[in-house]
């Protein structure tokens, strides 16, 4: 088995891969296993280019001098002017490069502009309580997977009872005869990207109300909840 063939064979595999899962990310659809997936490829990838160009050094050097003049070949230039163009226009985000990284993403999902003022309430109304029915349902029936679109993986979580976890352990997962009901009694919008909602919530666990505050946060996909607290309300907490 030759090295050379192995290494190439190698590149072109891994090569293949990453493109479909940056052509994912690009257009818009890159889930946590897209960009996982993608992120160990590039290591793959980088590991692969190292040894293709030591096995074929002298051929690179060859491409890049002209064995006559000494000098460098244009064949070199060319990709060393476009690869300077791209590095410099994409860290100083000239308008044509942050046009061009968005493309993908306008072309499926729309072009929505970051600035412009604040979300309307009706639409912080409407994200709040779609959130906050996904959640329910999730919870409720139990469902880890659903759970996990729709909060964070290492949200904070602070309980009623003054514990603070990061994320659904153990002792706060849901179980299947929880059944849970949220009321949304108002939310407020930080900025886009932050949506701070508060509500009341029952639990056939714990049948006393207690309030809520969920901080939603915009992922690519939709929003999450970034953050939970729990709390019994004033008199409740008297009576303690």
């Amino acid at each position: 088995m030759k090295s050379k063939n192995l290494v190439s064979l190698s590149v072109a595999v891994v090569f293949f891969v990453l493109a479909t899962t940056g052509l994912l990310i690009y257009f818009g659809q890159g889930t946590h296993p897209v960009e996982h997936t993608h992120a160990w490829f590039g290591i793959l990838f980088v590991t692969a280019a190292v040894f293709h160009i030591v096995n074929n050094w002298s051929s690179i050097t060859g491409y890049t001098k002209d064995r006559r003049t000494g000098g460098i070949r244009r064949e070199f230039v060319i990709p060393a002017v476009i690869a300077s163009v791209f590095a410099i226009g994409i860290s100083a985000d000239f308008p044509v490069f942050d046009k061009l990284a968005n493309a993908g993403k306008n072309l499926f999902r729309g072009d929505k502009p970051k600035s412009g003022g604040p979300l309307s309430q009706v639409a912080i109304d409407s994200i709040a309580r779609s959130t906050e029915v996904v959640f329910a349902q999730a919870y409720s029936a139990g469902d880890t997977a659903s759970l996990a679109t729709v909060v964070a993986k290492k949200a904070p979580i602070r309980t009623e009872a003054g514990e603070i976890t990061s994320g659904f352990d153990q002792s706060s997962k849901p179980k299947t005869t929880d059944s849970l009901q949220t009321t949304v009694d108002r939310a407020e919008s930080i900025d886009d990207n932050i949506i701070v909602v508060y509500g009341t919530l029952t639990s056939s666990a714990k049948p006393e109300k207690l309030f809520y505050t969920h901080v939603l946060k915009r992922k690519e996909n939709g929003w999450q909840i970034a953050a939970i607290q729990t709390s019994y309300p004033p008199n409740a907490r008297t009576e303690k």
